[in-house]
């Protein structure tokens, strides 16, 4: 919303706003503000003669009155009325009655008449005098500025207009008066009954919103959308409010276009783009010719921006081209370059990462801010590339510099945030953490503003995420629910609903519920559909079902540009659905692994290796190579240890156990192993009751009960046996879930 060479919004661009033609209108309203800075003036005239001062209390209400009426609609009297004599913003008793009294006398008097013609007179002492003897008005402050425009506005209407205006205010006054039964008895007709029960009858006519309180309106919600969308008015209400100025100024682009971030916010595509169009239509109506109007490119760009929302990638590129061409044609470096950095967004193939062509000493916003974007845009597509990850840090701080030196609170956050994103891809979930905990507790505030959009969003639904994963549901779902507060509405609220999902979907998969994780899956397949085709994958997988999810990930795998990490989780979990028992897997498996493992090479992902060595070791204690799975083990037991979620460590802990008993093939080193793993083992299978996963406690138990028997050790085989039984009855699962790694 604001003129094309700011650039503090990234998102949305108009050209540079022309002013209206159109000069103010004078209403009944603006005249009853006029008449009671005229009374409070003269009171503190008679006041400053008496030698007393005016109560302090009640010039701080009247002040913040004025204001919220000068910068607000016009109201009917009935609300202005109300607005004189609340709590919040009342006025002085001797104030207000002198003020009823002058509205009275417009509105009854034969001479009513001469009360604006006085007005202008009275104005136009004010605008003469210095601020010391005219009651403290100061020529250049807000009432100063709004008195001078009345004041040309009424030296400028002729005789008939004023009388208009004249019998305007009579309406006005006397239509709400009776309503309010504070002034005195009159018999209605029938014809005033109407007038009265429907108030808003001839306000259609008027001017209810001048041209600068639109702009402040316009202004204010276009900066809420961009920084704290949850402190905005509601869509339904904006939009009501939007109606209303584009009503009274239908030349003024900039409400057309907030109607087009409304429409975007509510994924309304057609009003979306219905309101774009409209609002680069009567930008073009305000340059006066269209053959010198420069600003078709932006209207260009904002449809590419309108299609990227609502993931039409082929179109937004058409129309990012014609910007350029556009920009090209009539020199606008600034539109020029927003394009590129769109357009880095739709890059394929290699990736060329920038050099050091922008450097800190760069004074021009607009582009340092332009070039920090299209880091942005090309670290995210260079990791997916498999780009050296230092390299890319180094880019993402180069973007940092530029940012931090203008002061741009968006960038700032969704820059922590791709660094966080970085360090998950690469499998360093502990360094991901501490970057949105650095983030959430960073002070992103600017000329008394807080930033509080996507990426504070996406911080603490990551910290959610984390804690979930970790087993503390109870937190997780409270961090979860301060996101549903201060996020209510999509499109931020399309993290919250995802991680909600993938949460309980994980949590419901591990407790063997398989219902409840089958809907958590639906729901997460309309926001995510690859995350919801591996998570139905494994559903099927510990349901034993193992047909049904190579099917599901046969027709993943068909895709062609599967992110990496998508890749190579789905080639994870395809060797698992080659994994028959405990005791034979399949020749496939083995494959799938290693065309996962050279994916995750190439891609620095370092999590996923380590858990492809996980199922490799896995797979060679099945085919009873207990040494060589030991080997494997021991090259991602501590990635997983640091980095994992607490189900993935249990699960690495007891493999990692059972490698080490079953290498041993001396009895009495095998028993002393035992003792010195027993520790260990329970603690798996503790952090297996944590996350309610009482299958995998139950593997424990049965996996010490068979050890024990085959050692002939009955005490310790009942005790595990036992536990194990009294396990069972309490959390009675499939024995088809037992003995296996998934």
């Amino acid at each position: 919303m604001s003129n094309k060479k700011e650039g503090d919004n990234v998102s949305f661009w108009l050209p540079m706003a022309q002013s209206n033609t159109r000069g103010d209108t004078l209403t009944p309203h603006k005249i009853s503000t006029i008449f009671l800075i005229q009374e409070f003036l003269e009171m503190k005239r008679e006041a400053a003669e008496k030698k007393e001062e005016f109560p302090a209390t009640y010039r701080k209400k009247f002040h913040l009155l004025l204001l919220k009426l000068i910068q607000h609609p016009d109201l009917p009297y009935r609300d202005f009325h109300c607005l004189l004599t609340s709590e919040q913003y009342g006025i002085h008793k001797a104030h207000l009655e002198r003020f009823e009294l002058i509205m009275q006398d417009i509105s009854t008097s034969e001479n009513g008449m001469e009360a604006l013609f006085d007005l202008q007179t009275m104005i136009d002492k004010l605008m003469s005098e210095p601020p010391s003897k005219n009651g403290g008005v100061s020529q250049s402050g807000i009432v100063g500025l709004y008195l001078r425009r009345v004041h040309v506005t009424l030296d400028k209407m002729s005789f008939s207009e004023v009388l208009t205006l004249y019998k305007n205010i009579k309406k006005y006054y006397e239509r709400d008066i009776r309503t309010l039964a504070i002034g005195p008895s009159i018999k209605l007709d029938d014809d005033e009954i109407g007038l009265v029960k429907n108030n808003n009858v001839d306000r259609v006519n008027q001017c209810k919103w001048s041209l600068k309180q639109a702009e402040l309106f316009v202004s204010q919600q276009s900066e809420l959308l961009l920084c704290d969308e949850t402190r905005a008015l509601p869509p339904k209400e904006l939009q009501n409010k939007l109606c209303e100025i584009m009503q009274d100024n239908p030349l003024y682009s900039q409400a057309y276009f907030l109607c087009y971030l409304n429409s975007v916010r509510l994924r309304d595509y057609f009003n979306a783009l219905d309101a774009l169009k409209r609002a680069f239509d009567r930008n073009t109506l305000k340059g006066g010719s269209v053959a010198d109007h420069k600003g078709y490119q932006y209207s260009s760009l904002n449809l590419a921006i309108l299609h990227t929302q609502f993931g039409h990638a082929s179109e937004a590129i058409q129309s990012l081209k014609e910007c350029i061409m556009l920009a090209q044609e009539n020199g606008d470096r600034v539109c020029l370059d927003l394009a590129q950095s769109w357009l880095s967004y739709f890059q394929e193939g290699k990736i060329q990462l920038p050099g050091n062509n922008v450097t800190s000493t760069d004074a021009d916003k607009t582009s340092a801010i332009n070039t920090s974007v299209a880091y942005q845009a090309l670290v995210k597509k260079s990791a997916l590339s498999g780009v050296l990850p230092a390299k890319l840090f180094e880019v993402l701080m180069r973007s940092d510099s530029l940012i931090c030196q203008h002061s741009h609170m968006n960038l700032m956050a969704i820059s922590r945030i791709e660094r966080a994103a970085l360090w998950n891809l690469y499998g360093k979930n502990e360094l991901a953490a501490c970057c949105n905990q650095v983030m959430l507790h960073t002070s992103l505030k600017r000329l008394g503003k807080t930033y509080n959009s996507d990426g504070i969003c996406e911080a603490i639904c990551s910290n959610a995420l984390w804690l979930g994963l970790q087993g503390h549901y109870n937190l997780s779902a409270t961090v979860l629910q301060h996101a549903k507060h201060r996020f209510p509405r999509f499109p931020l609220s399309r993290f919250w609903v995802i991680t909600d999902c993938y949460l309980t979907s994980i949590q419901c998969i591990i407790n063997g519920k398989w219902y409840e994780a089958e809907q958590a899956c639906n729901n997460l397949y309309r926001l995510d559909r690859h995350l919801a085709t591996l998570q139905r994958a494994s559903l099927n997988i510990a349901n034993r079902n193992l047909q049904m999810a190579q099917n599901l990930l046969e027709e993943l795998l068909e895709e062609e540009s599967l992110p990496p990490m998508v890749f190579a989780k789905a080639k994870l979990l395809m060797a698992n659905t080659f994994v028959i028992n405990s005791r034979k897997v399949l020749p496939q498996a083995i494959k799938l692994l290693s065309e996962a493992l050279t994916e995750a090479k190439e891609k620095f992902l370092t999590y996923e290796l380590a858990m492809i060595d996980a199922h490799f070791s896995y797979f060679l204690l099945a085919m009873n190579m207990p040494q060589r799975a030991l080997n494997s083990l021991k090259v991602a037991i501590e990635t997983v240890l640091v980095n994992g979620s607490l189900y993935d460590k249990a699960r690495v802990t007891f493999l990692f156990c059972k490698c080490l008993i079953g290498a041993c093939s001396d009895t009495e080193v095998k028993i002393k192993k035992i003792s010195e793993c027993l520790g260990l083992l329970e603690q798996a299978s503790s952090d297996f009751l944590v996350l309610e996963a009482y299958a995998k406690a139950k593997d424990v138990y049965v996996y010490l009960a068979q050890l024990y028997d085959e050692l002939d050790m009955k005490e310790e085989r009942n005790c595990f046996a036992h536990k194990f039984r009294l396990l069972e009855q309490q959390y009675p699962t499939s024995s088809e879930y037992l003995d296996i790694f998934h």
